[in-house]
């Protein structure tokens, strides 16, 4: 509930009690800096610097009002202000991690949806692209199986980004590939342009022509599987943790090198994202002393990856489109037969993602 039952103070805090029996105490300075007038709108950008605040900020009266508002008067300015419990409600905790579905090859039912749908639904595009943040993938089909039209798919919640590969790219069989992604192998599980800062968040690929036989897509959850492997081996996922690699891509006119871990966590120590990508791996550079263990914790993790139990495939006809979160979801293919198989993939990034998840879901 985000209605206010009682609210007592003292000069450096509030003590809200909630409707629902929940209990917040709020420090005078954060109040103070969060004042409603002080912002160009209700959740717009600040008008003043922290350095403008009052070293000595206190309270010296807090109530709720007849229209159930929270007024709090501030010293030494001897400045008033009204908030909205609603607003206020949105911090009564500190807010935790967003909701996320780890998975493996028991995954039942793959987060799916039309492209008739998501593309006159605004509710259908906002399930759509709430299973996208939960599951880091899903798929769409019915897309029109004609060229560019991976970019009007990106349109429906953000913007294209750019890349030396351009903003729309063909993985297309060529006999004499520069790109291993244009002939006919497998490809083993990866993320793309781990060699890049910042890393495409985002990747659409939509099928035009699907072969005879063979190139099923496969995926994996790289969160999923860096968690088991901290369960299991913890001293690896510490190596693979603590130890920045490089890793880089060199062709005509670009040579893109960049150096992070392959799995990366968050301040609570969450694991936040994934590079792993065998094939732009440049050579260990790490200190000689580790690089036997580092290469152990480096086979295990991906052993693991690959492992059948952690993986799920689909076959793409031509029409269908998956997009995944590249910082979580690995994707690859397997083999196909010779024969025309038409993809054409774009990069976006999943902060238009979430603003656009955040307007149709009505939250901020």
């Amino acid at each position: 509930m985000t209605s206010l039952r009682s609210v007592t103070h003292t000069p450096g805090h509030v003590q809200l009690q909630w409707g629902d029996g929940v209990q917040s105490r709020v420090p005078a300075v954060w109040m103070r800096d969060n004042i409603p007038s002080a912002r160009h709108r209700p959740d717009g950008q600040k008008l003043f610097d922290i350095t403008a605040l009052p070293p000595d900020i206190s309270i010296r009266a807090a109530a709720i009002t007849a229209s159930g508002q929270l007024r709090v008067s501030f010293d030494p300015e001897r400045l008033d202000a009204e908030f909205d419990p609603a607003w206020l409600a949105r911090y009564r905790q500190r807010e935790t991690s967003e909701r996320r579905v780890l998975w493996d090859a028991r995954l039942a039912m793959f987060p799916e949806a039309t492209w008739d749908g998501v593309s006159t639904d605004r509710e259908a595009l906002g399930r759509w692209l709430r299973a996208v943040v939960e599951h880091g993938f899903a798929l769409l089909h019915g897309v029109p199986a004609q060229p560019g039209r991976v970019l009007d798919a990106a349109s429906l919640f953000g913007y294209v980004r750019e890349t030396n590969y351009g903003r729309l790219f063909d993985v297309i069989t060529e006999p004499s590939p520069a790109n291993l992604a244009n002939a006919g192998v497998g490809l083993g599980l990866h993320t793309d342009n781990p060699y890049r800062d910042p890393v495409p968040t985002l990747q659409l690929l939509h099928c035009l022509a699907a072969s005879e036989s063979g190139g099923d897509s496969v995926l994996c959850d790289g969160l999923r599987v860096a968690e088991a492997l901290r369960d299991s081996h913890p001293q690896d996922f510490a190596l693979l943790c603590h130890n920045p690699v490089r890793f880089r891509y060199v062709d005509d006119g670009v040579d893109l090198d960049f150096r992070s871990p392959m799995i990366e966590t968050d301040a609570a120590g969450t694991v936040k994202a994934v590079r792993y990508n065998n094939r732009s791996l440049a050579p260990l550079d790490l200190d000689m002393a580790i690089v036997a263990d580092y290469y152990r914790a480096y086979r295990r993790f991906s052993a693991m990856l690959h492992d059948p139990s952690a993986i799920i495939s689909f076959r793409l006809a031509p029409g269908d489109l998956f997009i995944v979160d590249n910082r979580r979801v690995l994707h690859g293919r397997g083999a196909f037969s010779p024969g025309r198989r038409h993809l054409q993939g774009c990069y976006a990034d999943m902060d238009s993602l979430r603003s656009t998840l955040r307007r149709i879901e009505g939250t901020r």
